[in-house]
């Protein structure tokens, strides 16, 4: 069974060895390895033709977007099961073997927990995501219009499942564009969790340097990331009814991640939270109602992100911030979180 592993990249020479020296492990076979250069500035396509014939390149001269890297990953490859994997990730040599023996035949998406590491690789500490959807999530969706899983890189999904969603209009995507398989894919099969991390998810962004309670990669503050995930939300579902009939319609619940993100964006900076009804009360509420719906959640973690939530929303500035830090907080939260769960237990 052919493997496809699409390598995404753009101006990552200083990581993009490492990612597709990760592919080329792979224990699996066959497996082939594209990667697809989004019009890089630095020496990737040094990087990139150092591999010879082990690695297909697919380039875009000029930068459009991850949507079009999307676009020729698919086009460029030929498995069928495919993962996109960000050039600043890595895979574990069993990666795909794992993924592959835990799939069935009504299977759409596998999916895996990625470990944090920091711009050397070296362990954070922990995984993402912390909480997982897996099985038919439909239901899940259709009440948040999402579900929970890990970043791009955590995901092999079946080429049937997610095929008749591209291409993406690139100027529709030009980020975010992992949305689109992850939710699309749910609806033409199980989603399948493997339970245990498979791969690294590389943490070097300024803004998940600098900002508190930020932990990703590529947004410049936290209301745009607010703003992206609802977006690319809205646009994923708009694809599904497009492309195959499938209505899903709000208005929606939210995730509790993406909540969380909410609260630090109005807390931040009011003046640009892209939401302009929000206020500390109705936020306290919306975690709340949030917790109640969404499955994956001890009661110990419901009471545990509340009083986070009061904590962020109600402290005097200087301590909210310190209660959000994620560098500061977010390893002993994940430590006491997975204490009460097993106290839960």
């Amino acid at each position: 069974m052919l493997v496809s592993i699409v390598v995404l990249n753009y101006n990552y020479a200083r990581f993009l060895d490492q990612a597709i020296d990760s592919a080329l492990r792979q224990t699996h076979a066959p497996c082939e390895v594209v990667v697809v250069d989004n019009g890089s500035t630095d020496n990737s396509l040094d990087v990139i033709r150092s591999y010879g014939q082990r690695v297909r390149l697919a380039r875009q001269r000029v930068n459009i977007g991850q949507g079009q890297g999307y676009n020729l990953g698919l086009a460029s490859s030929r498995g069928e099961w495919l993962i996109w994997l960000d050039a600043d990730d890595m895979l574990d040599d069993d990666a795909i073997a794992e993924c592959l023996a835990q799939a069935k035949a009504d299977t759409a998406k596998v999916q895996f927990p990625l470990r944090l590491v920091d711009a050397d690789a070296q362990p954070l500490g922990g995984t993402v995501p912390f909480v997982s959807h897996h099985g038919d999530v439909r239901d899940i969706i259709r009440k948040f219009g999402h579900y929970a899983g890990p970043p791009g890189s955590g995901n092999l999904y079946r080429r049937s499942a997610v095929a008749p969603y591209f291409p993406v209009p690139v100027k529709d995507w030009p980020i975010c564009t992992d949305t689109v398989p992850f939710i699309t894919a749910a609806f033409h099969g199980q989603v399948v969790d493997t339970g245990r991390a498979l791969g690294s998810y590389r943490m070097h962004g300024k803004a998940s340097q600098q900002m508190p309670g930020y932990s990703g990669n590529y947004s410049v503050n936290m209301a745009a990331e607010v703003r992206l995930n609802a977006g690319s939300r809205d646009r994923s579902l708009a694809l599904l009814r497009t492309c195959s009939g499938i209505e899903v319609n709000g208005p929606f619940l939210t995730l509790p991640a993406h909540v969380r993100n909410r609260i630090i964006s109005w807390r931040l900076d009011p003046a640009k939270h892209p939401f302009a009804d929000d206020t500390a009360r109705s936020l306290q509420r919306l975690m709340r109602d949030s917790l109640r719906e969404c499955p994956g959640y001890s009661t110990c973690d419901q009471w545990l992100m509340r009083i986070w939530a009061a904590g962020v929303l109600r402290l005097p500035r200087p301590w909210a911030l310190r209660v959000m830090d994620t560098k500061r907080t977010q390893p002993r939260w994940n430590r006491l979180m997975r204490w009460t769960r097993k106290l839960d237990t």
